[in-house]
């Protein structure tokens, strides 16, 4: 049996969408939604979005946390737990946020392979990833790591990894305590804790997440900049220089890292050869796998917002199977800035 794990905070009409694209292309799949306290809408307004929707395919954790950027690590525990003594029968858990969406067909038999998905991305000082210096420096995750035999850090995107059951019930038992320890400086602990600690303890790796981010396309050409600016700017690897922070948000707005209509017709389609460019990357201390060419089903980011032309255009994939979408009722992309920059 295989259970989703998605936190979700806003929009009960984009919940429902994000129920019924799992139902076309995970049809399988048992998702548990952990509703933060923090949410923009009442239970009661859910309830009927999901009724609305006939979502069958979930149940909500009553257990609520409040979540937000940097703090959707005891989400996903707290939903970890209740699969555990709610779903027995449960042999793999998979990760996802409330802005990602499948769009291939296939993921299930993906999915039968024996092992976990999920990265290995070093984490090192000096990298250019803006988040190592905050993940090295987090006391009960080196606390962690040290109880472990000196593991090393090593980092994985969240969306798309996908854990035997029975590993990510040791992680969490290992993790639980620590996790309630606040960062000294935040940052995304769901994309450092489970990976890193899954290493540790041996875990056999199938394969990389099956979410395609458009982060990965833009520290891409971000970090290309910084290997020029660097010397100029000074501060290699800080995240917090003003000079590097002015860049990286310029570059930001400009939307050119932004998953579009293209980018979802190459996964959908398995397009091997125009994904094989993008396959690998390098934050400055050698190359890690980003994803499996043949390895992808779903994009992140896409807009929450159920009117969203990329919305509806991936709407329409999982209510044709084998055919492609009328190109005349969407927009060429979606360029509104997304909720979550």
């Amino acid at each position: 049996m295989i259970c989703v794990s998605l936190p979700v905070h806003t929009r009960p009409a984009v919940i429902a969408g994000q129920l019924a694209n799992f139902a076309a292309f995970l049809p399988a799949a048992q998702v548990v939604l952990h509703v933060s306290a923090d949410a923009r809408f009442t239970p009661a307004q859910l309830e009927a979005a999901l009724a609305a929707g006939g979502c069958a395919n979930a149940v909500v954790n009553p257990q609520r946390l409040a979540t937000g950027w940097g703090n959707i690590l005891l989400a996903h525990l707290a939903n970890i737990a209740w699969i555990r003594r709610q779903l027995p029968a449960c042999t793999r858990i998979c990760l996802h946020s409330s802005n990602d969406m499948l769009v291939r067909r296939g993921l299930g038999s993906h999915l039968d392979r024996d092992g976990n998905f999920l990265h290995r991305r070093p984490i090192r000082p000096g990298s250019r990833w803006r988040f190592a210096g905050a993940a090295l420096g987090d006391q009960p995750l080196l606390a962690l790591r040290k109880r472990l035999g000196d593991a090393p850090a090593l980092g994985s995107q969240v969306e798309g990894s996908s854990y035997d059951a029975a590993l990510l019930y040791e992680i969490a038992d290992i993790v639980k305590h620590a996790a309630r320890q606040p960062a000294p400086v935040p940052y995304p602990r769901e994309e450092v804790w489970l990976s890193t600690i899954a290493h540790a303890c041996g875990a056999a790796v199938a394969g990389t997440p099956y979410v395609f981010s458009e982060v990965h396309r833009f520290d891409r050409v971000f970090w290309r900049v910084l290997a020029v600016v660097d010397p100029f700017i000074g501060r290699c690897g800080d995240a917090r220089w003003l000079p590097r922070r002015a860049l990286e948000f310029l570059m930001i707005r400009s939307g050119f890292h932004r998953i579009d209509r293209g980018w979802v017709e190459r996964i959908a389609h398995d397009r091997a050869e125009a994904l094989a460019p993008y396959e690998w990357l390098s934050d400055g201390h050698g190359k890690w796998r980003v994803f499996d060419r043949h390895g992808l089903y779903g994009v992140k980011r896409v807009p929450r917002r159920p009117d969203a032309p990329l919305r509806r255009y991936i709407d329409q994939l999982g209510v044709q199977p084998g055919s492609r979408p009328d190109r005349s009722s969407t927009q060429p992309q979606d360029r509104r800035a997304h909720e979550d920059h």
